[in-house]
C-alpha cells in the first residue's frame, strides 16, 4: 500500500487529496447519521426531563392524599417553660388552661457501703456467690391490682464476680425481662433507679439463702436496715380545673390528640394557656406547592413542543415538537385542571372553587384568601374533593373500597407515563435507545464501506499511473524507431 500511494499521481497528477475529497463527499451521510443520534439523545434528555418533573407533581398530589396534610393542627403556648403540648390530626380545636404541680419522678434505693470495698477497685473480685432476686411495683396499688405492676427478676453471682460484674448483670437482665430497673456504681455503692416514674418500691432479697450463711443481701449492704431509699413520685397536673395525677412525664390520654410533655413545675400567676387550631398554613402551601409544579411542567412541555419562528435563520425548534404523546400530557393535565366534577354528594366541584384558576395558556394561579374560606368553612370538605375513599358495591352485591378525588386522578394518569416498567416514558427511552444502537451500526458499516472504497480508488488511480507510465513508455519506444527508420 505504501509503494501505490508514493507512486499514485506520479502520471495521472490524481493524489491523496483527490481521493480524500471524493471519500469526504461520501460521507455527508455519517453527518446525517449523527445528526439523528444527536436529535434522538436531545428526544431521550427532554423526556428524562419531563419525568423528573412529573415525578415531583406525582409526589405533590401523593402528599395530599394524607390526612395530615388537611386535618394539622397549631399549638400556641403561653408558659412552655412548664409544659410543651403537640396535636395530632385528630385533636379537636379548643383552649386550655394547664398548670403543673409536681412533675413524675423515679424511686431511687442507694446500698450501704459494701463490706470488703475498702482499697479495692470496682473490677476486683468479691468472693461472692449466690442468687438476688429484684422486684419493684407500685406503691399505691391496692391489694386487688398490685400484682399488675409489680415487675421481679433473678441473676446469679458466681465467685470472682467483681461489682462492675454484678451491676452489669443487674442490667443485662433487668433489660431482658423488661423491668425498668437500672443499676449503676457511685462512690463504691449500688445504685438502682426506677425508670418507671410514680411512687414505686424497690426491694433485693436471697433467692436462696441456706440456713446458717450469711446474706448475701447483707454483704452488698442492700438490706432495708442500711440502704438509702427515695420514693418517686406522680406527676400532677390541672387541665382547665381537672386535676389528675399520672406516672409519667409524657401525657397522652388527658386530651384527646394532644400530648403533654412536662418540663417544669408552673410558678404562680403563670398558668400555661394553650389554644389548638387548625393549621391552615400547611394545607395551603401543600396546594400551593403542587400549583407550582404543575406550572413548571407545563411551562416546560411548552419548551419542548415550541416550533419557533419557521421563517426565521437558523430557527429553534423544542426537542419534541409535535410529539403526540407529551401533547396529550398536556391536554390532560389541563383538562383535569379545569374539570368540574358531577358527583353530587361532593359540594366542591372543581379546582376554581378553591382559588384555582388556569388561564388560556395553562398557567395556574392560586388566591390563598378563597382556599382558607373554604378550609375555614369545612377542611373535610376540602380533603374529600382531593382524595377520599368510599366502600362500593360490584353488581354481585361484594363490598369493596375504592378511591376517588382529583389526587388519585392526577396520581393514577401520571403514574401511566412515569413507572419504573410499563411507563410510557421508560418505554419510549428504550425505544430511543434502539434506535441510536440501530445508527451506532449504520455509521460502523458505512465507515466500513467507505474505507473499502478508498482502498478500490488507491487501487483504480495507481493502475492508471501505471497505465500511463506503460504508454509513455511505449509512445517513447515507438518515436525512437520511427526517427531510426527516417534516418536510414
Amino acid at each position: 500500500m505504501t509503494s501505490s500511494l508514493s507512486f499514485m499521481g506520479s502520471y495521472s497528477g490524481i493524489t491523496m487529496d483527490t481521493v480524500d475529497q471524493l471519500i469526504e463527499a461520501e460521507s455527508r451521510k455519517v453527518v446525517q447519521y449523527k445528526n439523528q443520534q444527536t436529535g434522538l439523545t436531545g428526544e431521550k434528555n427532554a423526556w428524562k426531563d419531563i419525568n423528573t418533573r412529573l415525578d415531583s407533581l406525582y409526589k405533590k398530589f401523593d402528599a395530599l392524599k394524607e390526612p395530615n396534610a388537611f386535618d394539622s393542627k397549631t399549638v400556641s403556648n403561653t408558659n412552655d417553660k412548664a409544659v410543651k403540648v403537640t396535636a395530632g390530626t385528630e385533636a379537636l380545636e379548643g383552649s386550655y388552661k394547664v398548670e403543673v404541680t409536681t412533675l413524675a419522678t423515679s424511686s431511687q434505693l442507694t446500698s450501704g457501703s459494701i463490706t470488703g470495698m475498702s482499697g479495692k477497685k470496682i473490677t476486683d473480685s468479691l468472693s461472692l456467690s449466690g442468687e438476688l432476686t429484684f422486684t419493684t411495683e407500685n406503691s399505691k396499688g391496692t391489694e386487688e391490682n398490685k400484682d399488675l405492676d409489680t415487675k421481679s427478676f433473678t441473676i446469679k453471682i458466681a465467685e470472682g464476680d467483681s461489682l462492675k460484674d454484678i451491676v452489669t448483670k443487674i442490667n443485662e437482665t433487668a433489660k431482658e425481662k423488661e423491668s425498668g430497673l437500672h443499676a449503676s456504681v457511685i462512690d463504691n455503692r449500688i445504685v438502682l433507679t426506677d425508670t418507671d416514674m410514680g411512687e414505686r418500691s424497690i426491694s433485693v432479697t436471697d433467692s436462696n439463702l441456706e440456713e446458717g450463711n450469711e446474706s448475701l443481701v447483707g454483704k452488698l449492704a442492700l438490706g432495708t436496715d442500711v440502704t438509702s431509699f427515695t420514693s418517686g413520685k406522680q406527676a400532677n397536673l390541672t387541665v382547665n380545673g381537672i386535676q389528675m395525677y399520672r406516672n409519667s412525664n409524657t401525657i397522652t390520654d388527658a386530651v384527646d390528640g394532644l400530648t403533654f410533655n412536662l418540663v417544669g413545675v408552673t410558678e404562680s400567676n403563670q398558668v400555661s394557656t394553650v389554644k389548638v387550631t387548625e393549621d391552615v398554613d400547611k394545607t395551603t402551601k401543600a396546594i400551593q406547592d403542587f400549583v407550582d409544579q404543575y406550572n413548571s411542567v407545563m411551562s416546560f412541555i411548552d419548551t419542548q413542543l415550541d416550533v419557533g419562528d419557521p421563517s426565521a435563520d437558523g430557527n429553534k425548534t423544542g426537542a419534541l415538537v409535535g410529539d403526540s404523546s407529551l401533547m396529550r400530557i398536556q391536554s390532560q393535565l389541563r383538562s383535569m385542571m379545569t374539570s368540574s366534577s358531577k358527583d353530587s354528594t361532593q359540594p366542591i366541584k372543581g379546582l376554581s372553587d378553591l382559588g384555582i384558576e388556569v388561564n388560556r395558556f395553562g398557567a395556574a394561579t392560586l388566591d390563598t384568601a378563597k382556599l382558607k374560606e373554604q378550609l375555614a368553612k369545612n377542611s373535610n370538605n376540602v380533603q374529600a374533593f382531593f382524595f377520599r375513599e368510599e366502600s362500593v358495591k360490584d353488581a354481585d352485591r361484594n363490598e369493596t373500597t375504592k378511591q376517588f378525588g382529583i389526587a388519585q386522578q392526577m396520581t393514577t394518569f401520571i403514574n401511566e407515563y412515569i413507572g419504573e416498567k410499563t411507563g410510557i416514558i421508560t418505554t419510549k427511552s428504550k425505544t430511543i435507545d434502539g434506535m441510536i444502537k440501530g445508527l451506532d451500526e449504520q455509521i460502523t458499516k458505512f465507515n466500513e464501506r467507505l474505507e473499502k472504497k478508498r482502498e478500490r480508488y488507491i487501487e483504480q488511480f495507481t493502475a492508471l499511473d501505471v497505465a500511463m507510465m506503460e504508454a509513455e513508455s511505449q509512445l517513447s519506444y515507438l518515436m525512437s524507431q520511427v526517427t531510426t527508420n527516417q534516418q536510414k
